[in-house]
């Protein structure tokens, strides 16, 4: 079973801005270190003429997962994601995103979308997490669920600000 997972933030900035900084090097490596931790790393950062796809490894610490999952991962789990976005056209940009937890049957997957508003423009972001986890798949499911909350508000932060000094 997977839980779903929804998140929309406005952003009074042009989308224009906000496909420049996902295009960004810059934006991406300094996002990781504010938001995915010390031990973060942008796997792989290509700009195509159709769009950008950017991978991030990082490792998610024991004491960061549930308990029963703690004790299965003592040393903690790599969790390894990528986002991949298409240019924008009349105002909208299409993206994925794609989370796995490496060694377990555990991942996240949402579209992704950058849509034009009267207002500057709006992120959004739905999809699932599963974890086929024998006994503790939905406590993982849970957690991620809380995890995903309160990422997703801290790169909207962090992005606003970015936006703001870019502007």
């Amino acid at each position: 079973m997977s839980r779903s997972v929804h998140h929309t933030t406005p952003y009074p900035y042009p989308d224009e801005l906000f496909h420049r900084a996902l295009h960004s090097r810059d934006y991406w490596e300094q996002r990781i270190r504010e938001i995915d931790g010390p031990e973060a790393e942008l796997a792989a950062f290509d700009i195509t003429p159709s769009g950008a796809l950017v991978t991030v490894s990082t490792v998610i610490p024991a004491s960061a997962l549930p308990g029963p999952a703690a004790t299965f991962r003592p040393n903690g789990v790599r969790y390894r994601y990528s986002e991949s976005w298409s240019d924008p056209a009349d105002g909208v940009a299409r993206g994925r995103m794609q989370g796995q937890v490496e060694g377990m049957t555990i991942s996240l997957g949402a579209d992704l979308l950058v849509r034009r508003t009267d207002a500057g423009c709006e992120f959004s972001m739905s999809g699932s997490i599963e974890a086929r986890v024998p006994l503790i798949g939905r406590l993982i499911e849970a957690d991620m669920g809380k995890t995903f909350t309160s990422t997703a508000a801290a790169i909207d932060e962090f992005t606003m600000k970015w936006l703001e000094n870019a502007a």
